[in-house]
């Protein structure tokens, strides 16, 4: 496949072949419900926003107002920091939403078992990081690896994990 945006990311199509990833469309392979997978690339760094993962926790607003502002239609400007910002904050999403690709920089590896951190939010669901084995009452076991979240509003629909559904349903978290 060649490259949509030639000169731009000599691993796009590395990118696109990827899990169901395609650019325009930009859809998943795994469920038809999924919101698509947002993509911002510049000529240093293309940062990919999946909607599906987002929990509202807002680091990356706070991490850089000018690059992420929710306020504006095209929400993700990498243009308006350099890459090595935007992806510093980009790596310190919570829920692994957002990635940043770079091109000749290798992607960080997740962390080892060792280093699985937990953490429980305010209000909001609990962040795990770090490569863990998860396994359901059914005894089906599944490998994560990077950050994902947990819920514990229970109001998810996507048990175990969280959706955003505190949000909207106003969880608070117990004191």
């Amino acid at each position: 496949m060649a490259d949509p945006i030639p000169g731009r990311f000599g691993l796009w199509p590395w990118l696109l072949r990827g899990d169901g990833v395609r650019l325009g469309s930009a859809t998943h392979s795994r469920r038809s419900s999924m919101e698509p997978l947002q993509l911002y690339p510049t000529s240093e760094i293309l940062v990919v926003f999946d909607p599906n993962l987002c929990k509202q926790l807002g680091a990356c607003l706070r991490g850089n107002p000018a690059v992420f502002d929710r306020t504006r239609p095209d929400w993700i400007r990498p243009e308006a920091a350099s890459a090595e910002a935007v992806a510093e904050v980009v790596a310190r999403c919570p829920s692994g939403a957002l990635q940043a690709i770079r091109p000749g920089v290798r992607p960080g590896t997740p962390l080892p078992s060792a280093g699985v951190s937990i953490a429980a939010t305010r209000n909001g669901p609990i962040v795990v990081k770090g490569t863990v084995t998860l396994e359901d009452p059914t005894g089906h076991r599944e490998k994560r690896s990077g950050a994902f979240s947990l819920c514990r509003c229970g109001q998810t629909r996507h048990t175990p994990f969280c959706d955003g559904s505190h949000v909207t349903t106003g969880f608070c978290s117990p004191r």
